[in-house]
């Protein structure tokens, strides 16, 4: 196989492995309680913040700050849901589009009065570091991100099939009503799943702050991201955010490899516009239909 070729294949499935981590969340989300969250890149972004703080003041590496960004954000995440969304949650869905982007706005702002426009940065020893294997260049941060989508999708199931809590999780994804009647506290579960959702989101936050730019303004390419990878792996079907991230990757990177890296764009919003129309479900097929 030409090397071009091949470097752009891995280039794309490490790609597609970071996407796939901070898009699993939103999947669990969507699927659980229908909510399209349009704040989940601020998610991203929290965590990014957490990991970057932690290397600016106590110099802790990006990936020993994962447990902070994650019990962090499960505790934000959890808070909003219990005490705001779940107050819409009954509603038409339109209302939790509205409050969700109410709570971007928001989230967005307070931290550019907190942080400012500036763009940051994580340098450490193993920046832009790569290994080299048969003339192909394979950066370590993307490939340690990729494993840990891995990580996220694997740790998610087991947490849904091996747990009370997530057995209760299904159910209420199932069907709400049945799960009530069998004394399951949907609005808690629902404030549990959002919390979950959050937390795993700002663990890809935390992973990605060593090789991406971090900025309060961050958060929305993140979100339209992440929905295109859930759309094209199956809305709430959570092995969907992996393959979403994989085709959404590697298409990318050949457009940029072979045509140009603006046409990238163009291509992330053909492949949703061809999935929505021709298998809505996801690649699979086994993805919701809001």
């Amino acid at each position: 196989m030409d090397t071009v070729l091949l470097q752009a294949i891995i280039n794309g499935l490490l790609l597609g492995g970071v996407y796939a981590a901070y898009s699993a969340g939103f999947s669990l989300i969507f699927g659980v309680m229908g909510v399209v969250n349009l704040a989940h890149g601020e998610l991203i972004m929290l965590g990014a913040f957490t990991s970057y703080w932690m290397f600016e003041y106590f110099g802790m590496d990006p990936y020993y700050s994962l447990p902070f960004a994650m019990v962090f954000l499960f505790a934000f995440g959890y808070l909003i849901q219990k005490y705001i969304i779940n107050r819409v949650i009954e509603m038409p869905h339109i209302m939790s589009y509205i409050l969700t982007f109410g709570i971007h706005l928001m989230v967005a702002n307070i931290a550019l009065k907190l942080w400012t426009h500036d763009f940051r940065s994580i340098t450490t020893s193993y920046s832009g570091a790569n290994a080299a294997l048969l003339g192909l260049i394979i950066p370590y941060s993307r490939l340690v991100t990729f494993f840990l989508a891995l990580l996220i999708i694997s740790g998610l199931w087991f947490f849904l099939s091996r747990t009370e809590t997530g057995r209760a999780i299904r159910a209420t994804s199932l069907d709400k009503e049945v799960a009530r009647l069998m004394g399951v506290n949907i609005r808690e579960i629902y404030a549990i799943t959002f919390g979950v959702g959050a937390a795993i989101t700002g663990l890809a936050g935390a992973s990605i702050s060593s090789f991406e730019i971090i900025s309060p303004e961050m958060g929305l390419q993140y979100t339209i991201i992440a929905f295109c990878v859930v759309v094209l792996g199956g809305m709430g079907y959570m092995p969907g955010a992996l393959w979403g991230g994989m085709i959404l990757g590697v298409a990318q990177s050949l457009a940029v490899t072979y045509l140009s890296a603006g046409i990238s764009v163009a291509v992330t919003f053909l492949l949703l516009f061809v999935m929505l129309i021709v298998r809505p479900t996801g690649i699979v097929g086994k993805g919701l239909v809001a």
